[in-house]
């Protein structure tokens, strides 16, 4: 392990369930590649466990703001750290060497070694004593991640591309969360509703009306909602919140991707409404929960602002 245990800062809401941070390291000897992740451990027995991926440039502290939200509802989280795409890619460049550096590892080949992380970490719970014990049974795991995680987690939840391979189904994978998800490259010979039609699992795609990227991206805010647009119904959901920038989904921003993209350090103005529906469908579709998804599909609509969106298949 490459830091201490830790409890976290914030004192926990009335009722929530304490949690641990945990850095550790686990070790990919087919591919000789390091994977440093970061473990959020409830001291209840866990309901669920979600993988994260973060984005271009990011680390394992991405997405510790929802991480932190779930590990107090009792779902154990994992943020995978990806080499070569996180953020030793920012550290002490120029906004133009910045630029650069992200366009030159945004490609296949890194999408495909960001899918295999997370496959091989997959394989590894349960098996490997860098992760605590109380992961060894764990039977209900979600996906989940921001931008080029999200595509990551698209990949591993069904969604077809020519140029990279099909990574079979783990059958303990029951949901995934795509934070800023999209659809580049759109080939006639391809067509969107072959890319995601074999996406299967229950699938929550979160974005915002000014999700258009940062740094090289060439994405709209419109192409943000292309995925969900294209996987056949059943358990899926698009919300989209107004104003919502692409920072705003990272769930934690490192110094200089916020320097990128000219955005200071805050919170969304919507953050708790994408806490509270995102919890509710961790709780539907990994615990079983028949309230929260009673919820999720009758009452989440009502919770938004007035020019939010909210719409299920």
């Amino acid at each position: 392990m490459d830091g201490p245990l830790s409890r976290p800062r914030a004192v926990p809401p009335p009722g929530a369930t304490a949690f641990t941070t945990v850095l550790t390291e686990l070790h990919d000897a087919r591919r000789a590649r390091l994977l440093p992740p970061k473990l959020y451990l409830p001291d209840s027995p866990p309901r669920g466990l979600i993988l994260f991926s973060h984005g271009l440039g990011g680390s394992r502290e991405g997405g510790s703001l929802w991480l932190s939200h779930w590990a107090h509802q009792g779902l154990a989280g994992l943020a995978v750290q990806h080499p070569g795409s996180d953020a030793t890619l920012l550290a002490g460049a120029s906004p133009l060497a910045l630029r650069r550096a992200l366009r030159n590892a945004m490609t296949p080949e890194a999408l495909t070694r960001r899918a295999e992380d997370l496959a091989f970490v997959l394989t590894r719970i349960g098996h490997d004593t860098a992760l605590p014990p109380s992961l060894h049974n764990i039977r209900a795991i979600g996906l989940c991640g921001h931008s080029f995680g999200a595509v990551t987690v698209q990949l591993l939840a069904g969604e077809r591309r020519p140029c990279q391979p099909a990574f079979p189904a783990d059958p303990r994978v029951h949901a995934a969360l795509a934070l800023s998800p999209s659809a580049r490259q759109v080939h006639a010979e391809h067509p969107l509703a072959t890319r995601f039609g074999n996406i299967r699992l229950p699938f929550l795609s979160i974005t915002g009306t000014r999700d258009d990227g940062m740094g090289p991206s060439d994405i709209t805010a419109a192409q943000r909602e292309l995925p969900y647009r294209h996987m056949p119904p059943g358990k899926k959901y698009l919300l989209v919140f107004e104003g919502g920038t692409h920072l705003d989904f990272a769930g934690q921003a490192s110094t200089a991707e916020r320097g990128l993209a000219g955005l200071p350090s805050r919170l969304p103005p919507f953050h708790d409404r994408l806490l509270n529906a995102s919890s509710a469908f961790w709780h539907a579709h990994l615990a079983g929960d028949t309230l929260a998804l009673n919820w999720l599909d009758n009452q989440c609509r009502a919770q938004l602002r007035p020019n939010d969106r909210f719409e299920t298949k």
